[in-house]
């Protein structure tokens, strides 16, 4: 049977756009659900099941299939490829997977040639936590490299794909695998039909994947090895790369199972990745001893709302306290009652709404528009009472990762995946200007509260202070080591607050550009900071005073003491990233969107 595009399966739930690729016998197509959402559709090649050699075999070619699809269905993690359904098609087996936009590895080294050091382990540990999930599943997934590993579109997230040969093992048992291997990649007992079998074949893999990433190479093959050609140190190809990785590195590809790290855990502990960023980080400044002291925060989850279909990158309250707005990867923005949680609008249904991800909201000072950002590179502005769309902005030439409007309502600022800020005219929707600067994504914006300052930051590792009125720029914060993810002011406008995705959150004077704190404590990316508007936030004789919340990709919401950079407490209710966090306006209140699809707001005890 012949799938062109237009193609129905599954009873009309799906249908085909186009052919993605295939492999030795497997396709790939792209389709869309009944909402309208991309999937990808794999399934086996009929002239593989058809062909005389095969034919004999092709009943166990089908369960094959199937068993792979329901490994993978067992295996739920936010760095695994997500399986949706499996299903026949005229006694075709069919996997539905999500449809994960961006590019993989593989084509990310051509581009750059080399990745950095802080990158490549990031990477290595999202995929290192993936594979000890496939792992506990008794599963190998055998073909680890650059090119089955995704990265999310205009994120720093690796997804794991293609279990295509992954097999069931039992840890030290002689096993008969089918033998397959990408040179360089496999370690020599996967070229071997009998052989023991153990977590140690993915490290060899891993460390063979991390070797390519740093140094544009790949790695000689086992085969070869076992030759006596040698390995060539990754330091030798990229002095760069540090000992204490180049080491791991060797390690992991050691040719004897039993000279290599016995699980991904081991080898991560190698690398060191847990602490991967702390040795980056610069002394923390000395501040006076705080006059005060700050009673342990009790914040309890007082409604969970779960009306989003996929993640939810952004939240925001209004300045009444009276509504939160939500956006998600399902595309809608929705409108909820703060005190009860209730649903009481979703914004963008039919034609109006937006195409691709809802990345950022912001609503006005009066409370009467909301503005959306989208990975389908417009601007959208609402009319909160209605739900009506009142104009939508198009000039950025691609997605829009963060808007916020000016105090006295008249501007709106906007941060795009191209490095640009633009400042449009709330009133008509009029681009007045485009700040140029950041040689990287705009990932966050924020005006003073006087409106005449805009802050910045990027994933150029930086964070930028512009005059409004001239787009001129101010200052330049350095000092995180990796992206820098969520900036905000404080209320006297003295204090600048930046998350980054080196796990570290820092407080800056806005007068100097001089870091006055770090915090440590979250163990993966700061996604979100918010200052907490009760008690004040303020710099002076007294030192400094106030309250602080950050979320993290560790899934966890951290309260801070800054004026001793003391952790207060934990919130750890969400199972997934937590991507946004805002206070309400009388400090009891905090919001936080994940993407465990879910908005928790809790409330000060």
């Amino acid at each position: 049977m012949v799938w062109n595009p237009g193609h129905l399966l599954f009873g009309g739930r799906y249908i085909l756009e186009r052919k993605l690729g295939e492999g030795g016998i497997g396709i790939t197509y792209l389709a869309r659900n009944q909402r309208g959402e991309l999937r990808v559709i794999k399934t086996l090649k009929e002239k593989i099941l058809n062909h005389p050699d095969w034919k004999p075999h092709q009943t166990k070619l089908k369960q094959d299939f199937r068993d792979e699809a329901m490994r993978l269905a067992v295996c739920r993690h936010p760095h695994i490829v997500q399986i949706e359904t499996i299903f026949d098609d005229w006694d075709l087996p069919c996997m539905v997977m999500e449809y994960i936009e961006g590019e993989d590895l593989g084509n990310r080294l051509q581009r750059l040639r080399v990745l950095s050091e802080v990158e490549a382990l990031l990477y290595m540990r999202q995929i290192g936590e993936a594979l000890t999930v496939i792992h506990r599943k008794g599963l190998l997934h055998r073909d680890i490299k650059p090119g089955n590993i995704m990265i999310r579109k205009g994120k720093l997230e690796a997804v794991l794909i293609d279990f295509g040969i992954a097999r069931e093992f039992i840890p030290n048992v002689v096993q008969r695998h089918t033998v397959y291997r990408t040179p360089g990649f496999a370690p020599p007992e996967q070229y071997e039909l009998e052989a023991p079998r153990g977590e140690y074949i993915d490290v060899y893999a891993l460390a063979a994947t991390l070797y390519s990433l740093l140094t544009g190479v790949v790695p000689i093959s086992a085969d070869e090895r076992r030759l006596n050609i040698p390995l060539e140190p990754p330091q030798r190809l990229n002095p760069n790369i540090s000992a204490t990785v180049n080491q791991a590195i060797i390690r992991g590809m050691e040719l004897q199972p039993k000279s290599r790290p016995q699980s991904v855990q081991q080898w991560l502990d190698l690398l060191g990745v847990g602490d991967s960023f702390t040795s980056l980080a610069p002394t923390r400044v000395k501040t006076p001893q705080p006059k005060f002291v700050v009673l342990p925060e009790r914040w309890q989850c007082v409604h969970t709302l779960r009306g989003h279909s996929s993640m939810v990158y952004a939240v925001t309250i209004s300045p009444d306290g009276k509504l939160l707005a939500s956006g998600s990867n399902d595309n809608t923005i929705k409108l909820w009652q703060l005190e009860t949680g209730k649903l009481l609008r979703t914004l963008g249904r039919w034609f109006s709404g937006h195409f691709s991800m809802v990345h950022t909201v912001a609503f006005s000072p009066d409370g009467q528009i909301l503005a959306s950002g989208s990975w389908d590179d417009t601007i959208k502005l609402w009319q909160v009472s209605t739900g009506r769309e009142i104009r939508t902005l198009i000039a950025h030439s691609n997605w829009v990762n963060s808007v916020t409007i000016s105090p006295d309502g008249q501007l709106l600022a906007s941060g795009g995946a191209n490095g640009t800020i633009k400042l449009w005219l709330v009133s008509t929707g009029t681009e007045i200007r485009t700040i140029t600067g950041h040689s990287d994504s705009v990932l966050s914006v924020a005006f003073s509260s006087d409106g005449e300052i805009l802050a910045s930051c990027s994933a150029d590792y930086t964070i930028k202070l512009w005059l409004v009125s001239t787009g001129k720029e101010i200052r330049t914060f350095t000092g995180h080591s990796f992206f820098v993810n969520s900036v905000t002011f404080s209320q006297d406008e003295q204090i600048l607050a930046s998350g980054s995705s080196d796990n570290k959150i820092k407080l800056w004077l806005v007068s100097t550009g001089k870091e006055i704190r770090t915090f440590t404590g979250h163990s993966n990316a700061v996604s979100s900071v918010a200052f907490s508007p009760i008690p004040p936030i303020s710099f002076d004789q007294e030192g400094l005073q106030g309250i602080m919340a950050s979320g993290s990709w560790d899934k966890t919401i951290k309260m801070w003491e800054i004026n001793t950079g003391k952790e207060i407490c934990t919130l750890s209710d969400h199972s997934n990233y937590v991507r946004s966090l805002a206070f309400g306006p009388d400090g009891q209140t905090l919001v936080s969107g994940s993407d465990d699809r879910t908005i928790k707001i809790w409330r000060r005890g």
